[in-house]
């Protein structure tokens, strides 16, 4: 199996069917799958959970045939049904040519900060929200700009695409208050709300850390995955933050949370993992447990 870095995955997604379908036949798909940053999305809780087979999502909108009917042969459903036929599709809407076509769903694309963007501090992210309801997608340039511009290829009806400046650089602190503001801001300028807790309240996420080795803690400022006070040696990963153990080897070892930023018991791990190999770059998500005042900071 070809190693992919968890931070290119978005596990534990469900569907209760109705929007996803099978790569290799086109029959339709329930259950659990999982994203990566390219686009693409495969059965299964994660790639640890097979079968892992491609699936792809997608909408159908009546045909403009005047008669209503489309021919049912065998051969016309391995033609339309394949790769072919939906690139036939696509490329009838955008010559402005009715084909019965399929217009598809805007798909979650994960985009990452380059280095460029970490010289500059920040760096701008994408996404589309559902009109009428609270469904969030983060996705890529090309596909915001042809949600806004109303590509016919698309469903863009149905969504409203709008951009998250995200900052990954500088003082910790003020990098927390900065990205949860500007979710705030995001959800009244959008008239929106969920939009924090689709990004999982990780106002830390892709934030570059000041490495650090050989550090040692009384307690009172780290907490575990499961929330308790940690006491020892610890030092700082320049993407994962503070783990334990004085210095980052090949070994597998946990990360930790920096308390002030994460109110409650429990810091809930999307991947249920928290071990972390030296070389590897993922950047394990996780969510903070809000307080009964609203939490956060």
């Amino acid at each position: 199996m070809v190693y992919i870095p968890k931070s290119q995955i978005k596990e534990n997604q469900f569907t209760p069917g109705g929007e996803w379908s099978y790569v290799k036949d086109n029959s339709p798909y329930t259950g659990y799958y999982y994203l990566l940053s390219n686009g693409k999305a495969y059965t299964g809780k994660n790639p640890n959970n097979p079968p892992n087979e491609e699936i792809y999502q997608y909408t159908v909108i009546e045909s403009a045939n005047t008669s209503g009917v489309v021919p049912q042969t065998s051969e016309y459903n391995d033609l339309w049904n394949g790769s072919e036929g939906r690139d036939l599709r696509r490329y009838g809407i955008l010559q402005n040519t009715n084909y019965n076509l399929i217009k598809s769903i805007p798909p979650t694309i994960l985009t990452f900060p380059t280095p460029e963007d970490y010289k500059n501090y920040y760096y701008k992210r994408y996404f589309v929200v559902k009109i009428n309801e609270q469904i969030y997608k983060e996705t890529s340039l090309e596909i915001y700009n042809e949600i806004k511009s109303q590509n016919p290829v698309w469903t863009w009806e149905s969504y409203l695409p709008f951009t998250l400046t995200w900052t990954i650089k500088g003082n910790i602190e003020n990098v927390f208050k900065a990205n949860r503001g500007m979710i705030a801001v995001k959800e009244k300028e959008i008239k929106r709300k969920g939009l924090d807790i689709y990004l999982e309240q990780n106002y830390l996420q892709y934030y570059l850390y000041t490495k650090e080795e050989n550090l040692y803690t009384e307690g009172g400022l780290l907490i575990t995955m499961d929330g308790e006070d940690y006491k020892g040696f610890y030092h700082i990963h320049e993407t994962q933050g503070p783990m334990v153990g004085a210095f980052h080897t090949a070994v597998g070892h946990n990360k930790l949370f920096y308390r002030k930023f994460y109110k409650g018991e429990i810091v809930d791990s999307l991947n249920q993992s928290n071990v972390i190999t030296t070389g590897e770059t993922q950047n394990i998500e996780y969510r903070s447990i809000r307080s009964s005042t609203g939490g956060g900071y």
